[in-house]
Parts: C-alpha cells; structure tokens; sequence
C-alpha cells in the first residue's frame, strides 16, 4: 500500500474486533496505518489494509505492556495519533500519557475520570451523582447471599469491578436467576466477592437495549453519532451485541450528548442505555471509552466515527459536515451469534431461517469485508477448529462411557 504524502499517520493498539474495524475505517480514507497487535489470535493481525503490522509478546499483561511501552519508545513515528481499542489499553496510554505525548499524538479524558470509568463501582456512583438513572447497584457485595438477596430483585447480573479482575474472575458478567444459584455463586467465587458489584437485570426483550459509538470533540460535543438498537447479544440477553440494527433514536442522542458535557469527555466512545417499563425511562448501561469492538459498523451506516476520532487525537478539525445515519443496516457477530441462538435454545431451522432473511438485508459483518476477506475467512476458521474440538471431546466421553458399561 502507498503511503499518502499528506496523511499523519495512526497508530492503532489493537486488542479486539475494534482494532480491526477502526484501521480499515482509516485506511480507506487514505490514512496510513501501523497496527500493533497485542493478542496473538487478534483478527487485525490478518488485515490487508495496515501500512504496517507489529506485535508485542509476553508471558502475562504486566510483561506485554512493559514490552509494548519499549515498542512505542523504539518506533520512529514521532507525531503519530494513537487510537486504542480496549479498556487496557486506554489504562495504559493514560498511566504512560506523560512520556507518551512527548512523541505521539492522542486526546483522551482525564486520567482521574477514565479510572473512574474503567472501574464499575466507581462508574456507577459517578453517573448517578450526574443525575442519570441508573438500575439497582449493590458495588460492594455483602459477606452472605441473604443479604444481597435483600437489596435487589431477580435477576441479577454480577459483572467484574474492571478487566484487572479477570484473574479472579475470568467472565464478562454472570446471571443469576434466583437465591439457589446466587448461593452457588458465593460458593464458587468467594475469592472473587470483592472484586464484583451487582446489579438488578431490567426486565424486557433485547430491543430495548440501544448502543451509540461516536466521538466528543475538545468542546464535549457530540460528532457523528451511530444508534443501533439490539437484537441478540450474548451472553444470551445479557450482553455485548451479536445481532443489532441501525435505528434513529433522538432520547439516546439526547442522553448520549448530556452525558459527554456532564463528564467533559473528550474522544471515542461507546454508550450504552436500556428502556425501562416500569417507570418509562431509559437506564444508563455503561460507557467505554475506547473504540467500541463494532465500530466498523459506523462506516456501514455513513459515519466517519473513527475518522473523527482520529482527527481529535491530532488536536485537529473533525469532520463537522452533518450527517444522517443509514438506518436499516444489520450488524451480525456471526461466531457470537450463533452461540447466542443455541444458548437461547431455538432451533436449527429457526437459526438457518433467521440468517437466510439477511441475505435480503444490507448486514455489515464485524470480521468479514469483500475488501477485506481474510480476518473473516481465520475467524470462522477457528470457530470451525473450535467446534470440531468440542465434537471430539464429546465423542471420547461416549466412547469411554460405552467401555465402561461394557
């Protein structure tokens, strides 16, 4: 790839699907990019579209940020923008911003404030001192189940504290229907009780969760704006979006725009809010600020998110040029999504058909681009390799079973 004159060049850490969507977002603009692979089964380590591809290796998180931080300081890249894809590595720029911004270029909210944000129990009290709803929070959980039991109503979603939980507890989030299996959760994860808040799940179908990925300029107003509205998530009902759909929604612009002045925010991020029945409003989720993982989803829909986020970080004139969302476009995590559709129990014919229907819908993938085909063709390769594992492993159990008993 030609590296344009009159381009400054991004440097994108990417540790998820963000990364990948955010360098070919950039790269068809014509900016040239350098990728710095974090994960080794990172899905942009595939990419056609990065001017240049580096990774960082280590034995733990602590040893590859320590070598990321001599990969940055080595790079001849002086006045590069620096665009991050997860909540670690936001954690990083901003621990390291002092050196960091002595050669690259990035705009990000105050170190106090994205701690803040990285860490849900301080979140939660944060933006319910800004006046925004949100559900039922218990951040520090009580020495017996009985007592949680007390506080909230079924279900709860138990989710981890910040991503230096995952030692302790290794999962996104945890659902628990009822008092028997909250029991259950006391008894597995005692050591993992401090590090977990709970919240009361709102009630209601997928829909009702919406999804906004934009960025705020140095003034914390709200560039492009895309709203997709859920479908299906996974885990099944309760998390990130597998399925979703591009849908105008002016209460979740106008929320999305009060909270970037409440907070001063500067920079990318994904927010989310979920409709509540019972009192009629919606509830603040949360907010990541970072490239959200579906951000190519912005560029199928007509927005230059990713763009703006990259002009913001070199302290740059975004794109002010407004511009409406193309509703209608589908998003499909199709790997996720099918783990999502057997959690919820339908069935094979009700999954073919329910994918067969897309066929006749503008979807935009979060892996696969014609442009771009390889990062798609590893991850369904994978997922391939992953099931026939499983298959085997299930088939040794039968075999051995059936030997057993002869």
């Amino acid at each position: 790839m030609v590296r344009p004159a009159s381009a400054t060049p991004a440097l994108v850490l990417s540790h998820g699907p963000g990364g990948l969507g955010a360098t070919r977002s950039l790269s068809r603009l014509g900016v040239p990019v350098t990728v710095v692979i974090y994960d080794d089964h990172d899905p942009a380590r595939y990419t056609r579209l990065s001017f240049n591809m580096l990774s960082v290796q280590g034995e733990d998180h602590a040893e590859r940020e320590s070598n990321l931080l001599e990969l940055l300081r080595s790079l001849d890249m002086d006045g590069a923008a620096i665009l991050t894809t997860s909540d670690r590595l936001v954690s990083f720029v901003s621990v390291h911003r002092d050196e960091l911004s002595r050669k690259y270029r990035f705009n990000l909210p105050p170190t106090e404030m994205l701690d803040g944000l990285n860490d849900k129990s301080r979140e939660v009290r944060l933006i319910e001192s800004l006046g925004f709803e949100i559900p039922r929070t218990v951040t520090a959980l009580p020495a017996e189940p009985r007592l949680l039991d007390a506080e909230l109503r079924y279900p709860l979603i138990i989710k981890p504290h910040s991503f230096n939980a995952e030692n302790v507890f290794p999962h996104k989030n945890a659902i628990i229907p009822d008092r028997r299996q909250l029991e259950e959760f006391y008894e597995v994860w005692e050591a993992a009780l401090p590090s977990v808040l709970a919240q009361e799940v709102i009630p209601g179908p997928d829909t009702y969760s919406w999804v906004g990925s934009g960025t705020f300029d140095t003034n914390h107003e709200l560039l492009d704006y895309g709203i997709k509205q859920k479908l299906r998530c996974l885990p099944a009902h309760f998390g990130g979006s597998t399925c979703a759909r591009s849908r105008d929604n002016s209460e979740i612009l106008r929320l999305s725009r009060e909270l970037g002045k409440a907070l001063r925010y500067v920079g990318h991020a994904g927010v989310e809010f979920r409709w509540d029945d019972r009192d009629r409003s919606f509830k603040y989720i949360e907010i990541n600020p970072r490239m959200p993982a579906n951000v190519g989803f912005d560029e199928a829909c007509g927005l230059k998110t990713v763009w703006n986020s990259y002009r913001i970080a070199l302290d740059e004139e975004p794109d002010r040029l407004p511009r409406a969302q193309r509703n209608g476009v589908y998003f499909l995590d199709l790997r996720g999504d099918s783990y999502s559709m057997r959690e919820d129990g339908l069935s094979p014919a009700r999954i073919i058909g329910d994918y067969l229907s897309l066929l006749f819908k503008k979807t935009n993938g979060m892996y696969f681009a014609w442009d771009d085909p390889v990062p798609g063709f590893y991850v369904g390769w994978r997922f391939v390799m992953q099931k026939l594992r499983g298959l085997n492993r299930r088939l040794r159990r039968r075999v051995t079973a059936a030997l057993i008993m002869s």
